[in-house]
């Protein structure tokens, strides 16, 4: 699978590098600035993108299924997007 880390976080940080390694992730980093952000939302609104698929798991809050979101989403396999609904 793939990781992308988007903008800017802490300066250092400590990365869990051996999972990632054994399930073969690859870390890619991006990073865009304040006006390239438009453009993405336009592409989305205009329903030139499509991020919908991405979403593969969706819970609810309870106790239960928010221990079942972490599972799954820890597990990998077919999980690419997990969320939670409001």
């Amino acid at each position: 699978g793939k990781v992308c880390l988007v903008g800017m976080g802490h300066h250092e940080m400590t990365v869990p590098l051996t999972p990632a390694a054994v399930r073969e992730v690859d870390v890619v980093g991006v990073f865009r600035y304040k006006n390239t952000w438009p453009l993405c939302l336009e592409l989305l609104r205009s329903g030139k993108i499509d991020v919908k698929p991405l979403v593969t798991h969706r819970f609810g809050f309870s106790q239960k299924e928010v221990e079942e979101a972490f599972e799954t989403s820890a597990r990998g396999g077919t999980a690419i997007k997990v969320m939670f609904n409001l």
